[in-house]
Order: C-alpha cells, then structure tokens, then sequence
C-alpha cells in the first residue's frame, strides 16, 4: 500500500513538471526559472547541469533576477558550461543591480577575492552592506569578520557584534554563515569582546550552533564540559559533541576521544593498572607518563614521565608530543633543550594540536630557540584560535598583529 501511493505521488510530481516544462517552451519566465532548478537538483528528473543552464540562461536574458544568480553560480563551479569568473560576475551584477540580496553578497566576495574583477575591498564591503540592509545571513558575517579584525575599515569589536547579533536575529537558521554568525558570537560572550563577558551565553549559542551541526562549535561545547568537572555527567556530554565533531574530520576531537578512554577508570589499582597498560600502546604510554608526572595515583618521577611520553611521541602520539615538549621546555627530568622543544611543538602544531600551535606562537614572538618573527607568530595564533583556542584568540585581540601582517 505505502509503495502505491509512493508511485502515484512520483507520477503526479512528474505530470506537473510536464506541465511546468511546457509553460517554460511557451515563455513563461517562472516557469523556466523552476524547470532549471529541478534540473539542477534531479528532483524527479535525471540531474543535468547543461539543460538546467540553458533554462537559466532563458529566464536570465528576460530579466529574471534569480536565474541570473544561478547562471552566475553555474558559471562560478562550472556546473553545465565551462568555468567563466568573468561571466559569472557578469550575471551576479546584473542581478545585484535588481536588488537581489544573494547576489549583492556573491558580487561583494568576487570584489572581495579579485575573481572576475579587480580586487577591491571597498566595493565588497558596499555590496555586503546592501545585502545585509535586506537582513542576509552571510552578508552580515562577512561585515562582521570585516570590522572584527579590521579588513578595509577600522577595527571596531562592538560593530562586529552588532553584524553577527543581525545575522541571528533576522536570519533563517538555515541559512548559509548562521552557524558562522553563532560561534562567534559565543566567542565574543566568552572572552567579553565587543560586550560585556557572559559565559552561559557563550555556552548558549555554542549549543545552538552545535545543534544545527556546525563541527567548530561541536568541539568547542566539547571542550566547555571536558573543562567544566570531572563528573560523569559531563564528561559524557564532552564525549557525546567530541564525537559529532570528529564524525566531520576533526583530527583534534578525535584527540580529546581517544584521552576520554584511555582515562576511563578501572577496577585495578592504579600502579597495577599503568604497569598492564604501559608497553601497548602510544595513548596508553601517554596516559602514563601524564600520571607520573603529576603524581596521579603513582609516586611522581618527572624521569621516568620523559621515558614514558618519549615512547609515545616517537609513535607519533600528538598528545605526548606536545606534552614531552612542556615537559623538556620545564627543565622536568632532563635538561633544557629548546632545538628539542621546537621539534616537538612543530610535530604537534603540525598535526593540529591547537596547545602546541600557540605554544609556537610564543617562541616565535619572544624569538626563543627560533628567530624572532611576530608574522609567524600570528600565523600560528591563527590556527590556534581557528581551534577555538581562547588564549590565542586573546592574543589576536590585544596585540595589532595587523601592523605586522
């Protein structure tokens, strides 16, 4: 019965689109503009970027002012015709003239990336603004990002608020840069950028970020319980956003996993426990040189927690490399070796260790065991911060890294 009416509910959609596609021959602009977009999509019909071109091209040429978005995006991806930025940004124009909201934002990042036309940040902040008087999300990011750290106006935290604030408060949740517009606005609650610090509203906008699946957010929420106890509870909620994370390719939360079950209790003393565990694996060799080190459950031996965490950092545990590099940077069971540090951290940073990328940042800023070279520094404060790095983030803030950029 369910597969009857599933049948009958296909011929319908396909009867009207028969319909539809006869209306388009006939001229109907609407029309052609929907047949292209079932075309485009392989909704009841096979996907055929060309003939979903050419519909678009038909409705585009009368002036219709969304296929002439979606032959620009056609021609951006060459999807159906050969990439052409030129022509895309042709098609976006025309379209940004009409006042559509979409392709004033489109036209704004070809100004913004110089493709098609000549860079200019000035005309990609005019497009965005027009885009952003009709309340579209991701106009209202980019000007947001644009005043946060100063790209082609002055730096100004409380108007990069405001923008990110208008991107959540008119925009759809669906919308593309919504998420965006979330997370940073949870790292401006945070740290109290731009506003007065708040940090449940932080944790609040964060969730709701992670909730529409955005992955930054998902690892930073799983950092906010990893750090909030050590009760059960909440180290199950980092577990649980660790995971949606790291279900996205994020190679730290995947990190933050693997430590959450080497740390899982057992029923075996401690001692007993780390002697079983010690020679198997790297994550298991970390987790015992973490505990020696700080005395967690054994006698503490700063020497044999170097052994240990040597033994993980030479199988590539990242982890352990990091920490082997505080350790030795420390004087903690062997001479300082800032060359050894420097490798270690590098190892890590490379990986995405977002600790060790700071870390980097501070030796590159001090000029400690490398040249001193405040671009570099920033560059690793970047990628730290990009990890939701909040002392790095706290760098970016204070300092005018712009100056040296």
């Amino acid at each position: 019965m369910l597969v009857d009416r599933r049948f009958v509910a296909e011929m319908d959609a396909l009867q009207k689109f028969g319909r539809l596609e006869k209306a388009a021959q006939l001229g109907d602009v609407e029309a052609q503009f929907h047949v292209g977009r079932t075309y485009a999509a392989g909704e009841h019909v096979a996907q055929d970027h060309q003939r979903a071109t050419q519909w678009f091209r038909r409705a585009a040429e009368q002036g219709h002012r969304e296929s002439q978005c979606q032959l620009a995006v056609h021609y951006a991806e060459g999807l159906g015709v050969p990439r052409d930025p030129f022509e895309a940004t042709g098609w976006y124009r025309r379209a940004a003239d009409a006042g559509l909201a979409e392709a004033q934002c489109a036209l704004g990042t070809a100004y913004a990336r110089g493709q098609g036309v000549a860079a200019d940040r000035k005309e990609a902040l005019r497009w965005w603004g027009l885009a952003a008087d009709q309340g579209h999300v991701q106009a209202c990011v980019n000007l947001g990002v644009s005043h946060y750290f100063g790209r082609g106006v002055p730096r100004d935290a409380e108007l990069a608020f405001a923008f990110y604030s208008k991107a959540v408060e008119r925009g759809d949740p669906e919308a593309r840069g919504y998420g965006d517009a979330l997370c940073s606005l949870a790292h401006m609650f945070g740290d109290g950028i731009g506003v007065t610090r708040d940090p449940a509203q932080s944790a609040l906008h964060y969730r709701r970020a992670a909730e529409l699946g955005n992955g930054t957010a998902q690892f930073a929420l799983g950092k906010l319980f990893l750090e909030a106890s050590g009760l059960p509870e909440d180290r199950e909620q980092a577990r649980y956003w660790f995971g949606r994370a790291a279900e996205q390719g994020d190679s730290e939360a995947r990190r933050h996993l693997a430590e959450l079950d080497a740390a899982e209790p057992t029923d075996e003393p401690a001692s007993g426990n780390l002697a079983r565990l010690g020679p198997q694996e790297p994550a298991a060799q970390f987790l015992l040189g973490q505990r020696l080190a700080a005395g967690d459950g054994v006698a503490r031996n700063d020497r044999e927690a170097v052994r240990w965490l040597s033994a993980a950092a030479d199988r590539g545990h990242v982890p352990a490399q990091f920490a082997l590099a505080r350790m030795i940077d420390g004087g903690r069971g062997t001479p300082r070796q800032i060359d050894e540090v420097v490798r270690l951290l590098r190892g890590a940073a490379g990986a995405g260790h977002a600790d060790a990328q700071f870390e980097l940042g501070l030796l590159h800023e001090r000029g400690d065991g490398v040249r001193r070279n405040l671009a570099i520094a920033r560059a690793w404060y970047r990628k730290a911060a990009a990890r939701g790095h909040l002392k790095a983030l706290r760098k970016l803030e204070r300092r005018p890294w712009w100056r040296f950029w």
